[in-house]
């Protein structure tokens, strides 16, 4: 199945989960800054930073323990060699649990753990010769950390810190975001 067709109708299935949560649902978007840890020996530049972003909805099924399901896009890597492009694309689906637990009455916390299915694009130009294009999916782990100041009983604004790893080919690469964005609940 196609994996954004996939993440699709994942995210429906959240938002109609967190729907019917009644108080005990959220959702959360975020964007931020990408890192993808990869070998740039022999290039002539190497970028593996961008930018990232991660929706999730979210049910409390406990005061602090929360069921997840969300879309997490970690950026990508580009690199090139005189005239020859290179990128490396990441996006994952996944599921998972989140510990929530307040510091104080407006200093939320959170950590999550997961599996996920994490789809590696690697695509190269070389001009001439054309381009070409291939994907990978595996599963993995991945996991997050994030703080958080309520701006409201039902809002609140936070910086996490998403990670997991890539797979092509037989080789493995960290990939994480550092993100700000919004949690709301319902």
């Amino acid at each position: 199945m196609n994996t954004r067709l996939f993440a699709a109708l994942a995210a429906l299935a959240a938002l109609t989960f967190s729907a019917a949560a009644s108080a005990q649902g959220y959702a959360v978007v975020s964007a931020g800054s990408s890192k993808l840890d990869v070998d740039c020996t022999g290039t002539t530049s190497c970028d593996s930073s961008g930018t990232g972003f991660k929706l999730l909805g979210g049910y409390k099924f406990q005061p602090n323990m929360a069921v997840e399901l969300g879309y997490f896009d970690f950026g990508k890597a580009t690199a090139s060699l005189g005239a020859a492009t290179a990128e490396n694309k990441n996006s994952a689906f996944g599921a998972g649990i989140a510990f929530h637990h307040n510091i104080s009455p407006n200093w939320p916390i959170v950590a999550r753990l997961g599996i996920a299915q994490v789809k590696t694009t690697i695509s190269g130009s070389f001009p001439g010769f054309g381009s070409a294009s291939d994907s990978e999916s595996n599963a993995a782990l991945y996991g997050g950390l994030g703080i958080g100041y309520r701006l409201s009983p039902t809002v609140s604004i936070d910086g996490t810190w998403d990670f997991s790893k890539s797979e092509y080919g037989g080789e493995t690469g960290n990939i994480s975001v550092f993100s700000v964005g919004l949690t709301f609940w319902f």
